[in-house]
């Protein structure tokens, strides 16, 4: 199967919110993926409305309460952290039953979006007999969602890291996944083990063989030190031929291709350098960097902004009176509030956990070649540019002097940039 160039636009208003528009020829829609999953409506994909013009087939995605998967960075526990990955991983090993190919998937993490209540991640796919994605795709992919969310289990971390810097393989993954979940039901926590062992004097802990060995080293092994081979993974693999493409399991499908990216962005959306592209198969794309907060909220009080980029607070004093941002083109900047049951900052900057109207995953701010824009993350209360409250993941040009209300008790907020 051939591998062809798709453009997608990245669009919003106010009616209609933020949505993806791409064009297939007419002649070129696999109809019976089309059929079925206008059918059925899978959840793992956007859904998704097709019109004709001219010849093509203008297909509309829309995103809604979606969330980019990328404005939700931070360490999660080890049950949520293998629900992420099994929501990505199992549609493309699943989606025959649809009559869908898994080369027609966008596999960028810029596409990939998250419902923060489901807690699923869901994908863009073009319905066309072509493919849009290379098997380098998906190990980029893979790769930078490792980099932005992360586990609390040093144990688990380690074997995410391993098996991502190793011939990755999406169902051993899965049930390796699974298997290390199911032992750590049955077995008794670090604490626990640590514990019983004080008790006991030499008794072994509870805990799987192959993962004591890890515990006692208590390091998280970066993938970064995986990549550029300052630490060796123990049994890895010998590489494949690379002539085959085999990553969704399947018997020598077709030949690979020079190039991974079979789609392309429209100025509207962030373009990916020449000199690096999206989906190279040895390097990924360079990270999108989180700030983390430093504390629990009420970290950055000062009353002037250093950097004459931020937003200054407007009204009495219990809120912050200042929010600092300095990113730089490309960067994100995160805003929520501190969630006292996960114990650990997860934005840039998290109010108090007791202001109640702000969510914990409220809104972000990017820099991009046009200023600063910010989006709600599909926030309970809301987020407001004067008075007006934005569509949900809508991006919304920031100007200096603009007043900024995240939810609608009090946290207003007078943008000023520099």
């Amino acid at each position: 199967m051939s591998v062809i160039s798709f453009e997608i636009e990245s669009k919003s208003d106010f009616l209609t919110g933020s949505y993806l528009v791409t064009r297939v020829p007419e002649k070129e829609l696999d109809q019976n993926a089309l059929r079925t999953i206008l059918a059925d409506r899978p959840g793992f994909i956007l859904p998704f409305n097709i019109k004709t013009v001219n010849g093509l087939a203008e297909v509309v995605y829309k995103i809604g309460t979606l969330c980019k998967l990328q404005h939700f960075s931070g360490e999660v526990s080890a049950k949520d952290y293998v629900d992420l990955w099994r929501s990505v991983l199992c549609p493309l090993l699943k989606c025959g039953d649809w009559f869908m190919d898994p080369h027609s998937f966008v596999l960028d993490a810029d596409y990939l979006y998250y419902d923060k209540n489901k807690k699923a991640a869901s994908y863009v796919y073009i319905p066309s007999v072509h493919g849009c994605s290379e098997s380098g795709a998906f190990n980029v992919m893979t790769r930078e969602i490792s980099k932005f969310r992360t586990v609390s289990d040093a144990v688990l971390q380690n074997k995410i890291l391993r098996s991502i810097a190793e011939d990755f393989n999406p169902a051993q993954f899965l049930a390796m996944l699974e298997d290390y979940i199911s032992h750590s039901a049955l077995s008794p926590s670090r604490e626990e083990a640590s514990e019983t062992q004080n008790i006991m004097g030499a008794g072994e802990r509870f805990a799987p063989k192959a993962e004591k060995q890890n515990m006692e080293e208590d390091i998280v092994i970066t993938l970064d030190q995986e990549v550029n081979g300052n630490i060796e993974p123990p049994n890895r693999k010998k590489e494949k031929d690379p002539g085959r493409f085999r990553i969704f399991g399947g018997k020598n499908r077709r030949k690979k291709e020079p190039g991974c990216c079979a789609y392309k962005k429209t100025p509207e959306v962030k373009a990916t350098p020449e000199a690096a592209p999206l989906f190279d198969s040895v390097q990924p794309s360079p990270p999108v960097i989180f700030k983390q907060a430093e504390t629990n909220g009420l970290t950055q009080s000062d009353s002037a902004i250093v950097n004459e980029t931020g937003l200054r607070y407007v009204g009495c004093s219990h809120l912050p009176q200042v929010i600092e941002i300095n990113i730089t083109e490309g960067e994100l900047f995160t805003v929520g509030r501190f969630d006292a049951a996960v114990g650990k900052p997860q934005s840039s900057f998290e109010f108090d956990k007791k202001t109640r109207a702000v969510s914990r995953r409220h809104a972000v701010i990017e820099r991009d070649i046009e200023g600063y824009k910010i989006i709600d993350l599909s926030s309970s209360a809301g987020t407001y540019v004067n008075d007006r409250k934005l569509p949900p993941n809508t991006p919304y040009i920031l100007e200096s002097g603009c007043r900024v209300s995240f939810g609608n008790s009090g946290a207003d907020y007078i943008w000023e940039v520099s």
